[in-house]
């Protein structure tokens, strides 16, 4: 039998045993439901591996493949091919991609979510593997996701994403797409506004998370004043065609949707509602008193506006005072409790609670008690940063989620938690009953894909995994090649830190020009936790190995070395800061250039992956624009400066990026922006004696975000070569030749 290195003996000999028993005949028995290679299975192996890909497997949905009913899969062989069976189609994917990592040697991550599976051998099992899970509830995604990573996808895009959810067993993520379409409806039939009131209140594409939490309205909209909301109804109706296709795939893979809740938000100055105040520089929407009957009339309303876009779901996320916002009677318990009431009484006595514990006050903690147990499921988002369970007794006694966030705001940084999370995960386990599933709430993707594979790994473990002995199979599953050195370097360095850092340190680069950065986004820091030389040691041990000879290897690879090679000179970045602080004459002026020239070189080898072009990122946003009946040039400008380009730059205007803080939250280390954007900042501020200029640096940002530059998405140069000449030059390893030095 194949299995995890950390796995107790008894444990083997126990999956050998359950190994053996039947599924069941092909009618079957007892009520149990058996489907022989699944129409969703079938279509899902199709689109990762290329057509025909899933005549290379055989698999099953066993309800009854475990005599306890425990969800788990079983990877053997039938007819001279992996058979995979599970007891849940999200077990059965999940079985899936166990298979393709732990055996073939194909980890699909965000830089590589397909391949051509016709040319990769599929070895057979010795003998049948067994998997059950230890987490019912496997949750996915932030409300923020939406905006810092989803908000200009395609079906195309999502389509991909859902495959990646249900290989890593995801079984109840977030969809708030459509939302738009809900809103706009309840308010011009069920609450009285006018066609223009209603859509005055939506905000455009990026935006759509903060207002979804009560924090703002209306941003990012498409007219000549973004605050006034989105006013083209073709874009609703793409939203609203996009939300059934998701959620129909969703559904088809076994994933039960989390689906946004009534908490009683309503647009400013609504007559009964209470002032919220401000969040950051925003105006909060106007909250109703959940209290009152009006609340209840409202609710209904509401709930059946999202039966008609989202349909219905076992799950609904509330947040009522996310970062803020208050009821003036201080009725909270009270108010949650008709939080509560509502969704029970208009969705089902089935439907479970999803709730953010996020910076909690007392007033949210009485949560807890308001709702009865077992209907609210709590989401510790912090988990592996700044763990809460402790502070409020596993939660109980409601259910708890272990969650992470290895991501804030998009920043760009190689960043993990991984020793911490893994031993965290089983600690809070073993202490809390409570604690009854694990999640990844990032508040956006496409980084660091390792920390996301093994959280999705641990459910199907029975005990504490060698991270050691999980990262050397890890490697040969993301290569096809041993690297084990590399990413033993890594979990020494940047993959295990220990601190409460919101995401990755920040790269000074990006910062606003000062000799004495200390951070770039005003909740992050530059601070490094590691050994840098270990990071270095690490992407010249990788460029050493030469590239991979298949092809899903060579992806993996191209874009490692890629992001490791990105992190070693962010690095580097903060030492020649440090000289230039302290040095004087012409020492100064080599320093000034060095940094000068570190930022285009960055650029040029961010330039040799579209995963780090910025091009990448606005032209998505274009094409999505394009979708919509009707576009024109402006529809796309919209998407793509009001919506795309701003959020990664002054996020809002001139309030919310200075005084709100906002700037540069979610600034990104891509090709396009270093050239065009970080390095004439500080070119400037050079060649002005170390200044700030007059009107502050807030107009040159939002006039490069809404400019009319293109940019293009497509790679120039070869990762490979670059890379060796950069690790040359900058640190005396590698070159074109591949000697050491």
């Amino acid at each position: 039998m194949k299995h995890s290195p950390s796995r107790p003996l008894f444990c083997v000999l126990v999956a050998v045993v359950l190994s053996f028993l039947p599924c069941i005949a092909a009618s079957g028995r007892g009520g149990a439901v058996v489907q022989r290679n699944p129409a969703a299975i079938t279509g899902l192996l199709n689109r990762i591996g290329g057509k025909g890909a899933s005549q290379r497997f055989e698999t099953a949905y066993c309800t009854d493949l475990f005599p306890n009913g425990q969800e788990g899969f079983r990877i053997s062989t039938k007819s001279g091919k992996p058979y995979i069976q599970g007891s849940s189609y999200s077990a059965l994917t999940a079985g899936i991609n166990w298979y393709l990592n732990h055996y073939a040697h194909v980890n699909l991550s965000w830089n590589c979510l397909t391949t051509d599976l016709s040319q990769v051998s599929f070895p057979l099992p010795a003998m049948p593997e067994v998997h059950t899970c230890n987490a019912g509830y496997r949750y996915y995604l932030n409300y923020c996701t939406f905006c810092y990573s989803m908000s200009a996808w395609t079906w195309e895009r999502w389509e991909q994403e859902i495959d990646w959810m249900a290989l890593h067993g995801v079984n109840m993520p977030l969809q708030i797409i459509g939302l738009e379409s809900v809103w706009r409806s309840f308010l011009m039939e069920d609450c009285g506004y006018s066609e223009t009131e209603a859509e005055a209140f939506v905000p455009g594409p990026a935006y759509t998370a903060w207002w979804a939490m009560n924090n703002l309205q209306g941003w990012g909209g498409d007219g000549p004043d973004q605050s006034r909301g989105v006013t083209n109804d073709a874009w609703y109706r793409r939203q609203k065609e996009l939300a059934r296709k998701i959620l129909a795939r969703e559904r088809e893979l076994g994933m039960d949707p989390v689906l946004p809740g009534f908490s009683g938000m309503m647009p400013v100055g609504h007559p009964g509602a209470e002032s919220q105040g401000s969040w950051c520089g925003f105006t909060r929407p106007y909250m109703l008193d959940p209290t009152t009957s009006f609340f209840q009339t409202c609710a209904a309303k509401y709930y059946a506006q999202l039966a008609k876009v989202m349909g219905t779901s076992r799950y609904y996320s509330m947040d009522p005072f996310h970062e803020g916002g208050v009821i003036r009677s201080g009725a909270y318990a009270d108010g949650y409790r008709a939080v509560y009431e509502a969704m029970n009484v208009n969705c089902g006595s089935d439907t479970k609670w999803v709730i953010q514990q996020w910076q909690w006050s007392a007033a949210q903690a009485s949560s807890l008690h308001a709702v009865p147990s077992g209907r609210l499921i709590v989401l510790d988002l912090f988990s592996d940063g700044k763990p809460s369970f402790d502070t409020y007794q596993g939660y109980a006694p409601q259910e708890a989620v272990y969650c992470v966030i290895p991501n804030f705001g998009g920043r760009t940084g190689f960043f993990g938690r991984i020793p911490k999370m893994v031993a965290n995960y089983y600690a809070y386990k073993d202490k809390y009953t409570t604690v009854r599933g694990i999640g990844a709430a990032p508040e956006a993707i496409e980084q660091t894909p390792v920390v996301y594979d093994l959280l999705y790994e641990l459910p199907w473990m029975d005990s504490l995994p060698s991270t050691s002995a999980w990262m050397q199979h890890y490697a040969l599953s993301r290569y096809g090649m041993d690297a084990s050195d590399v990413w033993d370097l890594l979990c020494l360095s940047i993959l295990n830190d220990t601190t409460a850092l919101q995401g990755p340190h920040e790269a000074v680069v990006c910062a606003r020009p000062s000799l004495t950065v200390d951070r770039v986004s005003s909740w992050g820091g530059t601070t490094l936790f590691y050994d840098p030389s270990l990071v270095v040691d690490a992407a010249y041990r990788l460029w050493k190995l030469g590239r991979p000879n298949t092809a899903v290897g060579v992806s993996n690879y191209c874009y490692d070395i890629c992001d490791l090679t990105r992190q070693a000179l962010t690095d580097y970045a903060q030492r020649l800061l440090v000289s230039l602080r302290e040095a004087h004459g012409e020492e100064f002026v080599a320093c000034r250039d060095s940094f000068l020239q570190l930022i285009l070189d960055m650029d040029t080898l961010l330039g040799t992956h579209q995963m780090f072009r910025l091009g990448r990122w606005t032209e998505m946003a274009r094409r999505a624009a394009m979708e919509v009946d009707g576009a024109t040039s402006e529809t796309a400008d919209w998407l793509e400066r009001t919506n795309a380009r701003q959020l990664i730059t002054t996020w809002g205007g001139r309030e919310q990026s200075e005084r709100g803080g906002l700037h540069d939250y979610s600034y990104r280390q891509w090709q396009g922006m270093l050239r065009d954007f970080y390095y004439p900042r500080w070119k400037w501020w050079f060649a002005h004696e170390m200044t700030v200029p007059p009107e502050g640096w807030f107009p040159k940002e939002w006039a490069w975000a809404h400019d009319s530059s293109r940019y293009s998405e497509q790679p120039a140069g070869d990762t490979y070569t670059i890379v060796g000449q950069l690790l040359h030059n900058y640190f005396d390893k590698g070159n074109n030749n591949n000697k050491t030095n």
